[in-house]
């Protein structure tokens, strides 16, 4: 049995995908290592928006390329994304976007497909795990046909399940286009967009094989009379279709653009629609507005109206208590714990720094932490983080708090810095700011399984001594006792400038 991950990856080998970019981050981490161990072209980039504008080369080029990120990853490509889809690509471009549900390991729960719809491209979600490899090289086939990015939007629970080779070939050989963008102004470009290439996608996500309609409206024709009457139906998308166990069942393909004609002669008939979804409700949105749009009858249930949790992943136990769901409020009703795994990162060795910083700050004293392996510390005990915005922030948000009068304090981990933190630093040596940045160097990315490397982690001190600051401290926390640390810490938040200290340590897993 082949997990769909290991069919995905089988397949954009046997069709040639010249390069998979990306940045680790759960559920992309094994589905990057899963590329790699098939012997594709895999490329790990400091962050995302590298990843995605290496990939658009490799596709002006002429090579197919894949991108894989976790869903803030996305925010992260965000730019180029949305500029590419007007500027035109050449050769197949696909960023799988990796959701997480129930936000498990990750800052926020997010759903990606906002992105493809702020964009205005395809976003395929398969509807099960024996479906992925051909949505992958159906999106390859899309975006080499109409020259912009597609999205695939996968979730863990979808790349685990079991998945199956994609027979499809990928036939599109395309070329980019230069005249398309520098024979157009900005505005002439969006012209052309809509006038031309969105109608013919619409036309192909119309008549995708991905769709899983019901027997009975596939023999009477997407534009013919439809089927009978029903009191019910449902609509779904993405994993959760294989929750569903109700025989009028419309399974997604495609999240956006949807398949206008089939699902409103799918939906006449329908006195009510429950529509299943994760994690936003994009679909029911959309849905809603085809209802009104064509005069339907049909009452739309879903995230929206209470009759499905509005928030977390979703169960088959959901799915069957929503038709007797009263619903007129947000189902917000969902426990909550500390997600799997939380407490068991690699993340030790920096236990006395916490310690040492909790000791000497006062009560009231703001320390802005990082996406990583600080969040638990804001958690658990000893608190010592108050903020953690997003990957790299925690040396800018350190320089504001620093405006009431006292030193900023940030606390970033090396991939974190590598990431996106340099800008910070560099911004803040640049206007002379008070800071103390502690970096917490393991050469790692601790909160990946395995806790994989990151390009550029062995230059860090590098980086930071050509960032100009004004000092540098690097300590060993092995061997550094708590006096030493303690003595250091203090003599820094009492000089002005900006100051870092390298607290070096090593993940548990890359040693234990």
């Amino acid at each position: 049995m082949k997990t769909a991950r290991e069919a995905l990856a089988k397949t954009l080998k046997k069709n040639k995908v010249a390069l998979v970019t990306g940045v680790y981050g759960d559920p992309c981490t094994a589905l990057l290592d899963e590329c790699a161990k098939q012997g594709l072209n895999v490329e790990i980039s400091t962050e995302e928006k590298v990843a995605f504008a290496q990939a658009l080369g490799a596709s002006v080029a002429g090579l197919p390329s894949v991108v894989i990120v976790k869903q803030v990853g996305v925010n992260v490509l965000a730019d180029p994304l949305v500029t590419a889809v007007t500027h035109g690509i050449g050769a197949g471009l696909l960023l799988i976007a990796g959701d997480d549900p129930g936000a498990a390991k990750s800052q926020n729960e997010q759903d990606s497909r906002w992105y493809a719809k702020l964009a205005n491209i395809p976003v395929l979600t398969p509807p099960g795990p024996q479906y992925v490899s051909d949505a992958a090289i159906e999106g390859l086939q899309l975006s080499g046909t109409l020259g912009i990015p597609v999205m695939l939007q996968v979730t863990g629970r979808l790349l685990e399940g079991e998945g199956r080779l994609s027979e499809i070939p990928l036939t599109v050989e395309a070329r980019f286009d230069r005249d398309r963008a520098w024979k157009n102004l900005i505005l002439d470009r969006y012209k052309y967009y809509y006038q031309t290439i969105y109608p013919q996608l619409c036309e192909l996500v119309e008549d995708s094989p991905l769709h899983r309609v019901p027997e009975d409206l596939t023999s009477a024709g997407a534009l013919g009379e439809g089927i009978g009457v029903m009191a019910c139906g449902v609509i779904s998308c993405g994993f959760v279709s294989t929750l569903v166990t109700e025989k009028n069942h419309f399974a997604l393909g495609y999240a956006h653009p949807l398949p206008e004609r089939a699902l409103v002669n799918f939906l006449k008939n329908l006195e009510r629609v429950l529509v299943i979804e994760e994690i936003a409700p994009i679909v029911e949105e959309s849905v809603n507005a085809l209802v009104a749009r064509h005069g339907l009858k049909t009452k739309v249930f879903g995230r929206l109206t209470g009759h499905l949790p509005r928030i977390g992943k979703l169960e088959a136990q959901h799915i069957a208590e929503a038709w007797g769901r009263a619903g007129g409020e947000l189902y917000l009703d969902i426990p909550t714990q500390v997600s799997g795994g939380i407490l068991d990162l690699p993340c030790g060795g920096f236990e006395l720094l916490y310690e040492v910083l909790d000791e000497i700050l006062p009560e009231g004293y703001l320390v802005a932490g990082d996406v990583g392996c600080s969040i638990l510390h804001g958690y658990f005990p000893p608190q010592v983080i108050d903020t953690a915005y997003a990957l790299g922030t925690s040396i800018s948000t350190a320089v504001g708090m620093s405006l009431v009068g006292r030193k900023g304090v940030a606390i970033i981990g090396d991939t974190g810095f590598i990431h996106s933190g340099i800008t910070g630093l560099l911004d803040a040596v640049e206007h002379k700011h008070n800071l103390l940045v502690i970096i917490l160097y393991n050469r790692a990315s601790a909160m990946t399984p395995g806790a994989q490397p990151v390009p550029g982690l062995g230059r860090v001190r590098a980086l930071v001594e050509a960032c100009g600051v004004d000092a540098i401290d690097e300590v060993q926390m092995e061997h550094v006792s708590r006096d030493e640390l303690k003595a250091l810490v203090e003599r820094r938040l009492g000089e002005r400038g900006v100051h870092v200290v390298l607290a070096c340590a090593r993940p548990k897993k890359l040693y234990e």
